[in-house]
């Protein structure tokens, strides 16, 4: 029972026979002929710690799903493939399945009495419709995003105005964010939506970002005591959070506290950017490895008290378990606190990451690995998300930086990335093919967010490398959602903001000299007006491989595509030469 996680309180969950997801575990429904009860929970999750100790402690309905039942227990966290699959709107989800993985029925929380009669009606259908339940199609769709396959559209900006037309739509005047109740920080939407006001100059798109972020900062979705964004709230005016803290909205809100910091700077910004980077720092990240860990629990009446009566108590659990894409992309938002905040400790934490997922948590070929418990080996292998955030790490590390191991290694892992993920009518999978490919792990998911992230990256890429090896296979991917991509709602920003780097002029800022003398270059670069601007750092080999003159030394070069404007050697004086280009 040690591989499963449930309630922290007092609960009997444990008496339930959960099995792993695993090929004996089907095998074993199989060979019993008993539905399967899939229970999808998080160790965040509140209503999953809920359900622990009231539906999955009653008496009846351990017995019943011990008799009737093959039980399996996964980990949102540490499997997010399965999740994409199988949610049935929320955590904890409940799913009935075949004992060949095919979806029944589902539902998310459910008390002990509708539980008991949920169970005893599926088993009672599964014993009595085994012809009908035989003929249903081989595999069932439970998850909006696995979608029919689609006809690539064409490449234009129609999406990027759909999502802005959506936004302003569910934009709410009075507290910000979107929509009513319940509301999410949904940190890519926020950060397209700078982007968007960097490239544009319309000022409406900061204003929705800085009402959303002012009303989370000042309102109950913020810790005032101990710093940190809660998960969501479940009130329109940002007033009543629930209490999980997640390293995921973590690594987002950073990003863009870091961006209003640099561009928009406030006196309230910059605190609740100190605030919520020292709570990352002193209780998600451990220092000697530099992972993260995914999360701390919800404790309604911990985080109600002031700090004196805090400190009397054991702080909420925090999931010490790092989860690469996570950590990657803590690590990633770093690097531009980093230079928000001026902090060279903060800089040396985020390469110390980085580097560390290099040594612990790349396989021999290249792929990574998605769970590493502290103490453990690391698990779960080749997941796109690890990958898209993994890249676009590396890729912030060279920006502020300079360090050229960080451009090697995303050469690699984006080669890497592209022959095992890649789909053949465009996009790239969520997962490897072919392995665990029972129920509906076998049904083929290229999700718009990680596909938006992986786009993105390779545009990057390919213009630090000064080449466009990738820009075909990412006009191919973002034509696979061009059509598609209102449908995602929010969900389409990272894809929005690849497409809009995709359409825009590519502008890059060669740097030449060592990291080290060049680091004001790099401080300076960061602060031009245009988000798609790349920063290459070169060494006097590479600044010769690319023909940039001998001399002089340190210097940098603005280019437009191939076309490289005279060199500038006085960082302050890279603005004048930004607004002299013609873009």
């Amino acid at each position: 029972m040690s591989d499963f996680r449930f309630s922290p309180r007092p609960n009997r969950a444990h008496e339930i026979a959960w099995m792993p997801w695993e090929a004996q575990t089907f095998a074993r429904a199989e060979a019993q002929d008993r539905p399967i009860l899939l229970s999808i929970s998080a160790v965040w999750c509140h209503w999953c710690h809920v359900m622990d100790e009231t539906t999955y402690s009653d008496p009846g309905v351990i017995e019943t799903i011990n008799r009737r039942f093959v039980p399996v227990r996964v980990d949102n966290d540490r499997r997010p493939d399965i999740n994409a699959r199988y949610n049935m709107g929320g955590w904890p989800t409940t799913a009935f399945l075949t004992p060949d993985g095919r979806t029944l029925t589902g539902a998310t929380y459910l008390p002990p009495t509708q539980m008991q009669r949920a169970l005893e009606q599926i088993a009672r259908f599964y014993d009595e419709q085994k012809n009908e339940i035989a003929e249903l199609p081989a595999m069932s769709r439970s998850h909006d995003a696995l979608r029919e396959p689609v006809v690539p559209g064409e490449i234009g900006d129609a999406p990027i105005t759909r999502l802005l037309e959506n936004l302003e739509r569910n934009f709410d005047e009075e507290f910000g964010g979107f929509g009513d109740e319940p509301k999410f920080p949904q940190p890519e939407v926020l950060e397209f939506l700078l982007s968007e006001w960097r490239v544009s100059g319309n000022q409406r798109y900061y204003t929705m970002v800085s009402k959303t972020m002012g009303g989370m900062a000042r309102g109950g979705m913020y810790d005032h005591v101990e710093g940190g964004f809660f998960r969501y709230s479940t009130t329109r005016d940002w007033s009543v959070p629930h209490f999980e803290k997640m390293a995921e909205d973590h690594a987002g809100l950073l990003r863009v506290l870091a961006t209003l910091a640099i561009f928009a700077p406030t006196d309230d910004f910059h605190a609740t950017l100190v605030s919520a980077t020292n709570y990352v720092r002193n209780v998600l990240l451990d220092p000697q490895t530099g992972f993260f860990g995914g999360s701390q629990d919800a404790d309604e009446a911990y985080f109600a008290l002031p700090l004196d009566e805090r400190r009397r108590l054991v702080a909420p659990f925090v999931d010490r378990s790092s989860y690469t894409n996570w950590t990657c992309a803590l690590a990633g938002a770093f690097f531009h606190v980093a230079r928000a905040l001026d902090d060279d400790v903060l800089l040396a934490q985020a390469i110390t990451t980085l580097d560390n997922v290099a040594s612990r948590l790349v396989d021999s070929d290249g792929l990574l690995y998605h769970v590493l418990v502290p103490g453990g080996a690391p698990e779960v292998r080749g997941l796109l998300v690890d990958h898209a955030a993994y890249l676009r790490a590396l890729l912030d590390a060279h920006e502020v930086s300079g360090e050229e191991r960080f451009l090697e290694r995303a050469r690699a892992l984006a080669q890497t990335t592209i022959e095992a993920f890649q789909a053949p009518e465009g996009g790239f999978y969520d997962r490897l093919a072919g392995r665990e490919s029972f129920g509906n792990l076998a049904i083929p998911d290229c999700p718009i967010v990680e596909n938006g992230l992986l786009a993105d990256a390779l545009l990057r890429l390919d213009a630090l490398n000064g080449q466009s090896a990738h820009r075909d296979r990412v006009k191919q991917t973002l034509a696979l959602y061009a059509a598609t991509a209102a449908n995602a709602g929010s969900f389409a920003a990272p894809y929005a903001r690849a497409l809009r780097r995709c359409l825009s002029p590519e502008v890059v800022l060669r740097i030449v000299g060592d990291a080290k003398q060049t680091d004001e270059f790099r401080e300076a670069a960061l602060r031009l007006p245009s988000p798609f601007v790349s920063v290459r750092t070169l060494t006097s080999k590479a600044a010769a491989e690319a023909s940039l003159p001998a001399e002089p030394r340190p210097a940098a070069y603005l280019c437009v595509g191939q076309t490289c404007g005279a060199p500038v050697v006085r960082p302050g004086d890279l603005r004048g030469a930004f607004d002299a280009i013609p873009v």
